[in-house]
């Protein structure tokens, strides 16, 4: 499903605490991604983590996707658990 790419502050929170609970995302990016997809409607945030240096979200498709050349059983479970997981906000 294509989304906005401008977010809600309320919503950009809730994606990045995913990002960082389920995803490892540094919890020092908060501010950076909130402010990008509120003001600036950010298309793709590498957030890294738990997903490697490739680890990406998406706002367009309200998803995650790593490197393919990184992608491994667990990786591809971490981001099948946060896609899911992302589709309800």
């Amino acid at each position: 499903m294509y989304h906005s790419e401008i977010m809600t502050a309320e919503r950009a929170n809730k994606v990045y605490d995913l990002l960082v609970n389920i995803g490892k995302a540094s919890e020092n990016d908060r501010e950076n991604f909130i402010y990008h997809h509120t003001e600036n409607g950010c298309g793709e945030w590498r957030f890294g983590g738990a997903l490697g240096f490739g680890g990406k979200y998406l706002s367009r498709y309200n998803k995650v996707t790593c490197y393919e050349e990184e992608e491994n059983p667990k990786r591809i479970k971490l981001m099948e658990k946060l896609n899911t997981t992302l589709a309800t906000v």
